[in-house]
């Protein structure tokens, strides 16, 4: 049943792997630790991420699967001083919760008429996906698939059906090809990727979502992205192999725009802002949105008031 589901799933355009509910303590475990590390503890964005390892209390789980669904790059668009610029955004929307609502469904559909059954949860899929082997880690610190590239997101099931041949890497696997390739390493602006480490509290990406101040040794004309950092990925030939296209995602217009620019609380936002926040999973990121779009303007040498 779990390879029925991997293969249905498959030809839906996800790609799926599951293990036996027996890891799910070492999943928690690698969790912990990485938790107690003083680069999480100290990053008020890394440790506001919160996993629940409690199992179903309805049935008994015997398997956790895991699934990927292709994303497109997404950027967002705004209007300043009469001239339209675009920058890259997470490709987070309300249309990722419609897509794991369909996995979801797809998947019942498959295993109800056995009499099985599935629950949501809320697991460190990265992790999990990477011990299934369902993704392989780039010296980046990004996951990769093929076909995929790095643009897909992953979430995970609790389900009474048996794991099956399950694939299970006790290490995290690194793709074969960053053997022959140093181009993330050699085009990240803030050194923080090397051949056998990466230094999260250095990343650019995780930098620009953070609350507080940029380090002193950011370089303004670093920021590339409205939220986060694209330079490794877009330079990755693991995803020149991909075919997907950035999209526009939403335009804010210069009333819009100015508005976010002076830092107006966002309860104070007119509606259809708000929505486009809201739609875009910016709305809990907004006070480093407003911060980030500065800059970015700022690099354009535009004035910002």
């Amino acid at each position: 049943m779990a390879e029925k589901v991997t293969d249905e799933l498959e030809l839906s355009g996800y790609r799926a792997a599951n293990a036996s509910i027996d890891r799910l303590a070492t999943i928690e475990q690698e969790f912990r630790s990485i938790a107690n590390r003083d680069e999480w503890r100290k990053s008020p964005h890394l440790s506001q991420h919160i996993f629940d390892f409690t199992l179903p209390q309805e049935y008994q789980a015997k398997s956790i699967l895991v699934v990927a669904a292709p994303v497109a790059p997404v950027n967002i668009g705004f209007v300043f001083g009469g001239e339209y610029f675009s920058f890259d955004a997470p490709p987070l929307s309300e249309d990722y919760e419609q897509d794991a609502a369909n996995i979801f469904s797809e998947i019942k559909k498959i295993i109800s008429p056995q009499g099985y059954r599935l629950s949501e949860s809320n697991l460190p899929t990265k992790i999990l996906a990477s011990h299934c082997g369902l993704i392989s880690n780039g010296v980046n610190n990004i996951g990769y698939i093929d076909g995929m590239g790095s643009y897909f997101r992953l979430s995970a099931y609790f389900s009474d059906i048996e794991p099956g041949n399950e694939k299970w890497l006790n290490n995290h696997s690194v793709n074969p090809k960053c053997a022959g390739c140093s181009r993330c390493i050699d085009t990240c602006p803030t050194k923080c990727i090397e051949r056998s480490s990466f230094q999260v509290n250095r990343c650019l990406s995780l930098l620009s979502k953070e609350p507080t101040d940029f380090p002193v040794w950011i370089n303004s004309k670093w920021h590339n992205a409205l939220i986060g950092c694209r330079i490794c990925q877009k330079v990755c030939p693991l995803n020149q192999e991909v075919s997907f296209k950035a999209s526009i995602g939403a335009d804010f217009d210069e009333t819009e725009t100015a508005a976010i620019l002076s830092g107006e609380p966002l309860e104070n936002l007119c509606s259809k802002t708000r929505e486009k926040l809201r739609y875009f999973t910016l709305e809990p990121l907004y006070p480093v949105v407003s911060r980030n779009l500065r800059l970015l303007f700022k690099k354009h040498g535009l004035t910002v008031n």
